[in-house]
């Protein structure tokens, strides 16, 4: 087996245990959203007594590779008898983001004005590092120094779930974020990611190519679709009917022109108002995705010559598809014949639970302005006429 051992360390960094003998392990990791991982092991293995809810496992020595126990269980054979296979899951350290809501401080919403990664980290910063209300500081998490990557921006939030809303931002900017393990100061910091360009159309670094023809492929699933892309937008702000205020953002024409109405009822004013609408604009882009079964140890080595984040070339001359595309989800495989990867270069699809949480957004923003100013939206959402 190509195994990659675990470390069982609880929240304070402390060692319990180390395992290499378990059934399988997948571990996904994601650079815009939450990743999360999946161990199977049989329960009469040492140490399995140390997989409980709260602890974390460590791959190997990779201080960017850690997930936080939540899930444990015994599975089921197909006659529905327990087995003594353990099933263990959870989220990656990003995972401590699920766990905060965006509070506003002062007003209805809580805004900043800077740069993209200046935006991210000061939502991380008053919800988890520095919040008004001492008990919702994460212990030992702190963030990096800010380097003002990404554009100058606007981003506001009410009661979103703060991971959601870093992967909005961060998506919309094309900055990725993580937290990892520093065990020299027992913290968890979390930072801003950006990956490398390592694209055949550029000199500075060596180029991945990732291709059928070059056998460092296996499986492939391709998708271009515009089912659900708009590219023009009618953004409304605030006021009602005829005297709302509408503004219009994206400028393609004819045939192609797809329009959309995007409700941006919160927005201050006109500045705000196109910013907003062009934030959202880009939630209904094209889907470009190519979904595939890497060879790790192939032309390229896994984590040396690419890792997430990076931006490589993916070829298939059966398809007739040349993409230049950011590698946005990797998924390592652990099982007793061996390793693999599996990966997903260029657009996040869209599941089902975005679809409603993006209903719910729309919902809860329509919700707020009301009419005649008589509504009322309560923290979950919903509204009181």
């Amino acid at each position: 087996m190509d195994t990659m051992p675990i470390r069982i360390i609880d929240k304070d960094f402390n060692l319990l245990a180390e395992i290499d003998n378990y059934e399988s392990l997948i571990f996904i990791r994601r650079f815009y959203k939450v990743g999360e991982f999946e161990l199977h092991i049989n329960i009469n293995k040492a140490y399995t007594d140390k997989l409980i809810d709260g602890n974390l496992i460590l791959l190997g020595n990779k201080l960017n590779k850690v997930g936080i126990i939540m899930h444990r269980e015994n599975t089921y054979d197909q006659n529905g008898e327990p087995t003594d296979t353990l099933l263990i899951k959870g989220p990656t350290l990003k995972g401590l983001c699920n766990r905060r809501l965006i509070i506003p401080i002062n007003g209805a919403y809580d805004s900043y004005t800077g740069s993209q990664e200046a935006i991210i980290k000061y939502f991380v910063e008053s919800n988890c590092i520095n919040p008004t209300d001492v008990s919702r500081k994460i212990q030992n998490l702190v963030v990096a120094p800010n380097l003002n990557r990404g554009f100058q921006d606007k981003w506001r939030s009410r009661y979103e779930v703060l991971s959601d809303k870093l992967t909005e931002i961060g998506e919309y900017a094309n900055l990725g974020w993580d937290i990892v393990l520093n065990f020299n100061n027992n913290k968890l910091v979390f930072d801003i990611t950006q990956g490398r360009d390592l694209t055949a159309d550029q000199e500075l670094l060596p180029p991945v190519i990732f291709s059928v023809d070059f056998d460092n492929l296996k499986s492939r699933h391709y998708i271009d679709s515009s089912l659900n892309h708009k590219n023009v937008g009618y953004c409304g702000g605030r006021g009602d009917d005829e005297n709302r205020l509408v503004q219009q953002v994206g400028e393609v024409s004819g045939f192609d022109r797809i329009e959309s109405f995007i409700d941006c009822s919160q927005a201050q004013d006109i500045t705000e108002l196109k910013t907003m609408g062009h934030q959202k604009l880009d939630e209904l882009k094209k889907i470009k995705s190519f979904e595939v079964g890497i060879i790790p140890y192939g032309s390229f080595t896994y984590e040396l010559d690419y890792d997430l984040g990076d931006i490589i070339t993916a070829q298939d001359r059966k398809l007739g598809v040349t993409m230049n595309a950011k590698i946005i989800e990797l998924k390592e495989i652990y099982e007793v014949n061996g390793f693999n990867l599996e990966a997903i270069f260029g657009t996040n699809i869209p599941n089902l639970l975005d679809k409603i949480k993006n209903m719910a957004k729309q919902q809860s923003s329509t919700a707020i302005i009301g009419t005649g100013g008589n509504t009322i939206t309560n923290i979950d959402g919903g509204s009181f006429v």
